[in-house]
């Protein structure tokens, strides 16, 4: 009996195949099973993988500008042609499916480790798992990164013990909280506009909406999502829209666990804001609290949950509070008295009014401006004022330095021409600290929309870069790093164009004892390569790196054999294989490939009557060094010394046998030529 396979949905496939690799690390912390979609079993109908894996194939394509998945994508099509073969082959399919369970099993004990240890202890405790431990539980297994239908499956194993009743409606973790946050706040900088407090706020939604508006808000947002071009807006509209389909869509109960997870973010906020503004008077007077209630209303609350929330920490501070306003007081009222002190109330209005207005400045994003009202709002506090003063003042401070920060990396990134990383500083500076200006006293919005502009020029350049040639569109993407460094868009498009690697390495010591490391060139222009040497435990030092194709290693180990050395072609933050001098190669290019500066032409070896050989050659030009190798009988190659003539003499040639084959490069200014070899007559 075969396995049957689900039809494969390449939207969910996305969401839960390429998140979870992307997650993890990467295919190499995956197995082919899971990449194309298969159960890990002995029993996979041949012409059903066959077309899961067509299937799979297709879907990768057509993810190839995903803006998040799309150096995942690059990847797993590099090697798709290793990872399918395993599957395509029944026999190697069911040895890779036992190994595959195995590996899952293995890793799943550690991903459960920590839930299973906490359930053995409650098990050993009770003798089962106390009802009101369960939902305790399920935070244990957020910790690990494990699903609640992950836990849920775990602990089915157990009895479950009388008391108090787990929740019946799951609450919304800390961390689910800070990720809708953060996806919040990027959605307000992609659209330069104000970022929606809720996923409420988002859908233009009340937080008393019936089932029927959010099913119609949120179609609405999936069909302008779908119109979105494939950049870095959709992806985060299409990850807050994950988010909506499971914390708002469900219905009453999810709509309500996640309004209380935003009031708990919420009474965070304002905790330490009230305990400051009742710390004088045990009190919270009636314009602080309608400031407050003003915070928790632009943090996405309702006016009813707003109150709530409130009148609990105040509960839990244990003051009271003053539910009418300040009465307003006549001018004759406010005249003074000879001799008498101001009235408590005029002393009152005197500081509260500029504060309001400092706090209202500090909202939209003009500290400076804020800076100026708490330093006239201090003038007039006394006892009763100075605490709420100190509090904004604080606020004011803590905004100001942050931008004082910001400025001083938006510089930095500008003068470097990242422009991508001076957009992020920017952007926060035009939303929260528009009135303070750069160092050289420029504002952030001129500035904002220079880099932004930047920014598009190299986006268009990256868009309009060349499908054809590798070499082409890496020239052409390389060009728009060169303009705008780290640009996100060119460093993942580049990532996906593998760099050549040298076919060959050789290394030969000289007659003084050092090594000459000679490669062959890389397939990719204008690269540099990172030269490596095998220490004896096995592992690798880095030489250097150079432009040419050969190094002298003076600082080799001293001994007859020879090291190995690695070689590998870097280029644009890319890293090619590295391709090692004991490996299984051609130890040079055939002589019609030879090429490079006073590339030789023909060499000759010819044994002399005193058994020494002498080699000559022609071509060359007249400024090269000519470097003479000769072929030893163990398959290595031994440098026979350096000349800038034509000719050389071996005296060192082993007299029995017939002439070694020799091999002959120049170098004119730093870079080497291909050899020519001595056995080669195709160029004769």
């Amino acid at each position: 009996m075969t396995t049957d396979l689900a039809p494969f949905d390449p939207g969910d496939y996305r969401k839960r195949v390429l998140a979870a690799v992307e997650k993890r690390g990467g295919p190499e912390a995956s197995d082919p099973f899971e990449l194309y979609d298969l159960p890990p079993s002995d029993d996979l109908d041949d012409a059903a993988v066959a077309e899961r894996v067509a299937e799979v194939w297709g879907a990768w394509q057509r993810q190839r500008d995903h803006p998040k998945y799309r150096v995942l994508v690059g990847l797993l099509v590099a090697q798709h042609a290793v990872r399918s073969a395993e599957l395509l082959d029944a026999g190697r399919r069911r040895t890779a499916a036992a190994r595959v369970r195995a590996q899952r099993e293995q890793r799943d004990a550690v991903r459960f480790e920590l839930l299973d240890t906490a359930v053995s202890r409650l098990v050993a405790r009770h003798r089962g798992i106390p009802a009101d431990k369960v939902e305790g539980l399920y935070e244990v297994g957020a910790l690990a990164g494990l699903a609640r239908t992950e836990v849920e499956v775990r602990l089915r194993r157990h009895r479950v013990l009388p008391g108090a009743a787990a929740p019946a409606r799951a609450e919304v973790g800390a961390e689910r909280r800070r990720q809708v946050h953060a996806l919040l706040e990027e959605f307000g900088r992609l659209t330069g506009e104000a970022a929606p407090p809720t996923l409420f706020a988002l859908l233009g939604l009340t937080a008393d909406a019936t089932d029927a508006q959010v099913r119609a808000r949120t179609g609405a947002w999936r069909a302008r999502a779908r119109e979105l071009p494939p950049d870095r807006l959709r992806a985060v509209v299409d990850e807050l829209l994950v988010h909506v389909a499971e914390l708002v869509e469900p219905g009453p109960a999810a709509r309500e666990a996640y309004l209380e997870a935003v009031a708990a973010d919420v009474a965070d906020h304002l905790r330490p804001r009230l305990r400051a503004a009742v710390l004088v008077e045990d009190r919270l007077v009636a314009e602080d609290r309608a400031h407050l209630l003003e915070v928790a209303l632009a943090a996405g609350l309702d006016p009813r949950r707003a109150a709530a929330v409130l009148a609990g920490l105040a509960a839990e501070l244990g003051v009271v509070v003053e539910e009418v306003a300040v009465e307003e007081v006549t001018a004759e009222e406010q005249a003074p008295v000879a001799g008498a002190p101001p009235p408590p109330a005029a002393r009152r209005r005197a500081w509260e009014e500029p504060l309001k207005a400092a706090r209202a400045a500090l909202r939209a994003g003009r500290p400076a401006q804020a800076q100026r009202l708490v330093r006239e709002a201090e003038r007039h506090a006394g006892d009763d004022g100075g605490t709420p003063v100190r509090a904004v003042a604080d606020e004011v401070e803590a905004v100001l330095g942050e931008a004082g920060s910001r400025w001083r990396s938006a510089a930095a990134a500008c003068g470097a021409r990242r422009w991508h990383e001076a957009v992020e500083h920017l952007d926060r500076l035009h939303r929260c600290a528009a009135d303070v200006p750069g160092p050289e006293g420029v504002g952030a919005d001129a500035l904002l929309r220079r880099a932004r502009a930047e920014l598009e020029r190299a986006d268009r350049a990256v868009a309009d870069a060349p499908a054809g040639p590798p070499a082409d569109r890496a020239a052409a993407l390389l060009a728009v790093l060169g303009t705008c460094p780290g640009h996100p868009g060119a460093t993942a498009a580049l990532a996906q164009i593998p760099v050549g690697a040298p076919a060959w390495v050789s290394a030969a010591r000289d007659a003084r004892g050092d090594v000459l490391v000679l490669w062959a060139a890389s397939t990719t222009p204008d690269v540099v390569y990172r030269v490596s040497r095998m220490r004896p435990d096995g592992s690798w030092q880095v030489l250097g790196r150079c432009g040419g194709t050969s190094m002298d290693d003076g600082g080799a180990p001293v001994g007859v054999e020879v090291p190995v050395y690695a070689v590998a072609a870097l280029q644009g933050g890319r890293t090619s294989d590295a391709t090692r001098s004991d490996a299984a190669q051609t130890a040079t290019p055939p002589a019609a490939a030879a090429s490079g500066p006073g590339a030789p032409r023909t060499v000759r070896a010819v044994r002399e009557a005193s058994g020494a050989v002498r080699v000559r050659w022609t071509g060359g030009g007249p400024d090269a060094e000519y470097r003479v190798r000769c072929l030893t009988p163990d398959g290595r190659w031994r440098v026979v010394g350096r000349t800038r003539g034509h000719d050389l003499e071996d005296g060192g040639a082993p007299r029995d046998g017939g002439v070694p084959v020799y091999a002959v490069s120049a170098a004119v200014g730093g870079e080497r030529s291909a050899e020519m070899r001595s056995d080669d007559r195709s160029a004769r």
